[in-house]
Formats: C-alpha cells, sequence, structure tokens
C-alpha cells in the first residue's frame, strides 16, 4: 500500500513538545494544500487533537521526503530536534494503527468515542481542501465506520472494573476498618485511577504517582494527594498499603531499592500489572504481605485478554480485510478497464456489416454501434468483478491474466 504517515501523541511526548505540533482547522488546511503543491504526494490528511497530531500521505511515486520531514517543513522546526516523539508507519501497520486508534484503543481514556468524530472531521476538512484522494478517502472512512460499529457492539473498557473492588474487599479482610489507612497507588492509568478511586470511598489516605505533573495534563481521581514517581520508595515507610497497576515492563518497586525503606512494619503490597510490577523477593521480606492479580480470583487485566478488546479487535480484522481487498482490486481496475473495452471494440467489428445492412439512416447506425459497445464494455467488467467475488486472488489474477492475452491475441 502507497500510504504513510507520522505521529506524535501522548504516549511518547508531554504537551510542551505535542503543541508544538498542533494545526488549528485552518493552518491545517493550508498545510495540506502546501503538502499537496510542493512534495509530490496524492492526498493528505492531518489529524490533529489535544494528545495526537498525524500526518497522512497517499502516493503513486514514493515521495524524496519522509512524513516526519514533511511535517516539520510546514511547521518551519528542525527535524533533527523531536525526531524521537514521533513514529512513522506505512502500508498494513499504518492501516492498523487508524483503526485502533478511529475507536480510542490508542487514546489516553481508553476506548473513549470522541476520537471518531475527530478522526471524521480530518477527513472532512481534507475534502473541503482538495487535499483527500481516493485511497484515504477510503481508508478514513473505512476506519470510521468500523468505530462506529465497535463503539455500538462492544463495551469497550481495557480492565475489569471488578479488580478495584476486589482489591478494596482484600484490604478490608486483611486489616477491617480502612478509614485513614495510608495508601500509595503506583500507576496513573485507567486501572490506577480507578483502584485509588475506589479506596477514597472506602475512607483511606490515597497518595497516587505521577511522572510528570501538569495541570490540565492529566486525570487526577478526586480526594487523592499527587506524589512524584521519582518518590515511591520514600512513600514506602509512610504507607500502610502499596498497589502497583501499571503497564509498565519493568519492575516499578524493585527489591534492592526498596528493602532499605521496609523497617519490619506491617505492609500489604498489591500488584495488579501484569507482567508484575513488584519484585517477588519482597514477599521473603519481614513485614511485608505481597499479593498479585492472581489473589483476588479475577482474571488477568490483560488487555489481549479482555473480552471486549478482543471482540474489538475481532471486528477491525474484518475492516482491515475489506479495505485490503480494495486496495488490492483497484490496482487490478485499469485492466480489466483495457479488457473490457478490447472486448466491446471486437464486438462492434463483429457486427458492424450487420449494422450497416439495416434500414436506418447512419446517424442511427452509429449511435447503435455505440450502444452496443458500452453494452459490451458493462457486461465484461460485470463478469469480471463477479469472478471476483467468487475467487481467491490468485486465480482472479489468473483468470486477468488470461483474459490480457485473449483478448490481445
Amino acid at each position: 500500500m502507497n500510504i504513510k504517515m507520522v505521529g506524535i501523541d501522548h504516549s511518547k511526548a508531554t504537551i510542551e513538545y505535542r503543541e508544538l505540533f498542533s494545526f488549528t482547522k485552518s493552518t491545517a488546511a493550508a498545510a495540506m494544500q502546501r503538502v499537496l503543491a510542493e512534495f509530490g504526494v496524492e492526498g493528505c490528511v492531518i489529524l490533529s487533537t489535544c494528545n495526537r497530531t498525524e500526518l497522512w500521505l497517499s502516493y503513486e511515486t514514493e515521495p524524496s521526503r519522509t512524513p516526519y520531514e514533511i511535517l516539520c517543513a510546514v511547521k518551519n522546526i528542525n527535524p533533527q530536534d523531536y525526531e524521537n516523539y514521533f513514529i512513522e508507519r506505512s502500508g498494513a501497520q499504518a492501516l492498523r494503527h487508524l483503526l485502533l486508534t478511529s475507536c480510542g484503543m490508542k487514546s489516553k481514556v481508553f476506548g473513549e468515542d470522541q476520537i471518531i468524530t475527530q478522526v471524521g472531521d480530518a477527513l472532512a476538512l481534507s475534502h473541503d481542501c482538495e487535499c483527500s484522494d481516493s485511497v484515504l478517502e477510503r481508508l478514513f472512512r473505512t476506519a470510521v465506520t468500523a468505530a462506529k460499529r465497535v463503539k455500538t457492539t462492544v463495551h469497550l473498557t481495557a480492565l475489569d472494573s471488578s479488580v478495584a473492588t476486589r482489591t478494596a474487599d482484600l484490604l478490608h479482610k486483611e486489616l477491617g476498618d480502612l478509614q485513614d489507612v495510608c495508601c500509595l497507588v503506583i500507576g496513573n492509568g485507567e486501572m490506577g485511577r480507578l483502584t485509588a478511586q475506589t479506596l477514597v470511598e472506602q475512607g483511606c489516605n490515597v497518595k497516587i504517582t505521577l511522572r510528570t505533573y501538569k495541570t490540565g495534563e492529566v486525570i487526577i481521581p478526586s480526594g487523592c494527594c499527587v506524589v512524584p514517581y521519582d518518590d515511591r520508595y520514600k512513600q514506602l515507610a509512610q504507607c500502610r498499603v502499596v498497589v502497583s497497576a501499571t503497564v509498565s515492563p519493568h519492575h516499578t518497586i524493585k527489591y534492592d531499592e526498596a528493602l532499605p525503606y521496609l523497617d519490619g512494619s506491617p505492609k500489604l503490597m498489591i500488584d495488579l500489572a501484569v507482567p508484575r510490577d513488584i519484585s517477588c523477593e519482597l514477599a521473603n521480606v519481614r513485614g511485608v504481605r505481597l499479593f498479585d492479580i492472581d489473589s483476588l480470583g479475577g482474571a488477568s487485566v490483560s488487555e489481549a485478554e479482555n473480552e471486549g478488546v478482543a471482540l474489538a479487535n475481532r471486528i477491525l480484522e474484518e475492516y482491515y480485510e475489506e479495505f485490503e481487498n480494495w486496495y488490492y482490486f483497484r490496482g487490478l481496475v485499469p485492466k480489466i478497464n483495457d479488457i473490457s473495452a478490447l472486448a466491446a471494440t471486437d464486438i462492434t467489428g463483429r457486427i458492424h456489416k450487420t449494422i450497416q445492412r439495416l434500414a436506418i439512416d447512419t446517424d442511427e447506425q452509429e449511435r447503435l454501434s455505440q450502444l452496443v459497445e458500452n453494452a459490451s464494455i458493462k457486461v465484461v467488467a460485470k463478469l469480471m468483478f463477479g469472478l471476483r467475488d467468487n475467487l481467491d486472488r490468485d486465480k482472479w489474477e489468473d483468470c486477468i491474466q488470461g483474459l490480457e492475452k485473449a483478448v490481445h491475441s
């Protein structure tokens, strides 16, 4: 697929970097028109929201500059300064990304549906500016249609919300009354926020970690106190309960670094992450009781194992295959048109003398010949597209090649 994109989003860049590459409606329109005029692409769409900016390109001939370089050019920014904050995707990878993005599976608030409208609006603006082409039109419409079906079919959430409740139940079982119990929650993702809010509702004094704190940039559960992520070990000495719920591939609480802050006083550590956040060795430290997600009697909160996410992925796969097939067959349309036209010319040539013998004037003869030719083109094309719907790709392409040889012989 001759499709490329480049993007910056909340997962790789804070707001001070994202805002450098953001667009208003008017600046996006001007930028898309410049991209088409200067960089040799067939179509361009800019998706710009508070959490992401993406430049989408389609082309016939490979552009001489990368999507990132093109984006920096229209923003008048040195490309060497911010390259690490961007991801470039092409072809199938780009298609899958847009499908996931459009149904909120790459949003800061997982599963949110505002992005559906934003994706549709981005295409509409490109269309109004005459910057979209048939490929990007089809791509973005497919993504929006897929996202709407996911929204109406699946209650999309990244986690089993009962895990937070079962965490509170475990604490009640172990500690009894939770009023004023000091708790540290590591992780400000959906699971961390939901757990923190549940513990606040149970009367706990909850501290929640943030890697960075920017007003308006993050969601802080009501009633929680924010502490820097780097101070999490210092908080161990003060907190009776530690809950960790991140998506980090590394431990958030490591044995060697935690040990100096553990003095033997009772600590409950609850690890809700998959893979685990808290070093298993800490279970052997005096005073520490360590529980993991399985201890709660619940399923893993891994997105891959979440039924809603799995169903959403199956739906998106249908639309992925639909677009991929459309794009593949689109490349064969010129061959079909050529075969249809040659076949029609052959048919009209064979009946030319018969038409001349009819008792009608010359103009009527020419009009009849044209009607026969047009009808022949439509019938031949219909037959070939009918074969497409009943044969796999390889067999259908073999048929096209065979017909090409036949009409040119």
